[in-house]
């Protein structure tokens, strides 16, 4: 898992542009902050944010794939321009 999340650091470091627009959104849904581990994740996310000038919104589905569904579409509405998930139910991906 920790293989995969830093292969995902990396895609991401590389797919973000220094040149971006200052201050483009974009989002981490994650299936709860009550891991210590998602909590890391997140505040790694946060730092590489801030370093490439993004505001970064988190959201927290609470282990509910409902709550997922409609934190991905809240997102998506806002015009994130680019959203990274962690699955609450990989199915209901």
């Amino acid at each position: 898992m920790m293989k995969k999340l830093t292969a995902l650091a990396v895609i991401l470091g590389a797919t973000l542009s220094t040149s971006a627009m200052a201050k483009d959104t974009i989002a981490l849904v994650v299936s709860t902050l009550n891991n210590p581990f998602f909590v890391s994740l997140k505040e790694g996310a946060q730092k590489e944010a801030d370093k490439l000038g993004y505001n970064l919104v988190v959201l927290d589905s609470q282990n509910n794939p409902a709550k997922e569904l409609a934190n991905v579409q809240d997102l998506t509405v806002r015009g994130t321009k680019l959203l990274l998930i962690n699955p609450t139910d990989s199915d209901a991906v």
